[in-house]
Formats: structure tokens, sequence, C-alpha cells
């Protein structure tokens, strides 16, 4: 009986172990793996590699700029500022630079320490 239980266990182990790959799960306090969440929470807008200049959003077309390669501390505020419910002498607004409502929803629930992440992982897409 013991033989039979060990050896599901280990087949049930090495099952899981052989699973596709599971995905990123943004706030959870694991380490941010800021291309999960490029992928997951920008890419549809700026692009694989973050220089899509255009997105066909509700009520028109969105424009605006490139942001591979864009300064790290930047883009880091800008992200913060975008995320919303921040207002102090450091961080703007959420419509600071335009955008708030389609910025918002895929900021809304990343931690500081994702945001910076991601921020760095836009500037090494160059």
């Amino acid at each position: 009986m013991k033989k039979i239980l060990l050896s599901i266990l280990f087949t049930s182990i090495a099952l899981v172990a052989t699973e596709t790959e599971i995905p990123y799960a943004i706030g959870l306090k694991l380490a941010p793996q800021a291309d999960k969440i490029y992928a997951q929470e920008c890419a549809s807008c700026h692009g694989k590699d973050g220089k899509q200049t255009s997105f066909s959003g509700f009520p028109d077309v969105i424009t605006y700029g490139v942001i591979a390669g864009m300064d790290t501390a930047t883009l880091s505020k800008m992200i913060k500022e975008y995320r919303g419910g921040v207002e102090s002498n450091d961080y703007q607004p959420l419509n600071k630079y335009g955008y708030g409502a389609a910025m918002a929803a895929p900021t809304r629930d990343l931690s500081w320490i994702e945001i910076d992440a991601v921020a760095k992982y836009i500037n090494g897409l160059k």
C-alpha cells in the first residue's frame, strides 16, 4: 500500500513540475517579472517592442510617443502618476499627461516595486 501511495505522490509531483509556465499574477509578494507584466498589461497598446504609437481605443484612435528606451526614473514616476491615488509635491494627479482612463486600468493593481521593474524593462527596449 505504501509503495502505491508513494508512486502516486511522485507521479503527481512529476506532472505538476512538467506543466506549462504559471502566469504572473500582479500584486503578489513575488519578485516582479517585468517582462510578463509588460506583455500582460502594456504590449497591447505599446507593442511588444515599446515602439507602437497608436491604439484604436474608445472613442477614437489614441496616439502617443514611443516608450522604448525612456529614462527609467521618469517613466516610473509617470506610471505611478497614472496609477492614481497619489497627490503630493512629488506626484501629480492621474490625468497630468492625458490618457488617464486608458492607463488607469492596467496600472491600478501594480505595486511601486512592480512599476519600477516595468520602467526598467521598458528602458531596455531600445
